[in-house]
């Protein structure tokens, strides 16, 4: 699956950004949706995930790291960042389960539409087995 699938669910002209999809995300991911919103915390995986990230401790300090969330997340996301985690690390999740449970939805929906399965299979780049697998379990 190309990467420019996987980003569906952080894509703004997507209609993923739902509470659906929210609640697919890890606890830490949940839980920078509370401080700072879903569309900071999606750019905010996009750019970071995986990483963690020591939050400055002073809003609009001199520090690199201010200038890094001002730039991927804005200047209000990145001030209720830091006052609510001033000086502290913070794990930015990959999403890597939310990112699956949005492909498994895509292949099922094209799947359901008619699209033959060998196609959905090779444009995936999946096993046979993957596929019969995926599309028995419930999403």
């Amino acid at each position: 699956m190309s990467h420019i699938h996987q980003m569906e669910l952080f894509d703004a002209t997507q209609p993923l950004r739902k509470q659906e999809q929210a609640e697919a995300l890890p606890a830490t991911a949940q839980y920078l949706v509370e401080i700072i919103g879903l569309d900071a915390t999606i750019d905010l995986v996009k750019e970071e995930g995986g990483n963690e990230l020591k939050i400055p401790s002073a809003v609009a300090g001199t520090s690199r790291m201010w200038d890094r969330l001002v730039e991927i997340i804005g200047p209000m996301a990145a001030k209720a960042l830091v006052q609510r985690c001033a000086n502290t690390m913070i794990y930015v999740p990959t999403c890597a389960a939310a990112l699956r449970l949005v492909r498994n939805r895509e292949i099922i929906r094209r799947y359901d539409a008619g699209e033959p399965f060998d196609s959905i299979r090779r444009s995936y780049k999946i096993s046979r087995s993957y596929l019969f697998r995926l599309l028995k379990r419930p999403i």
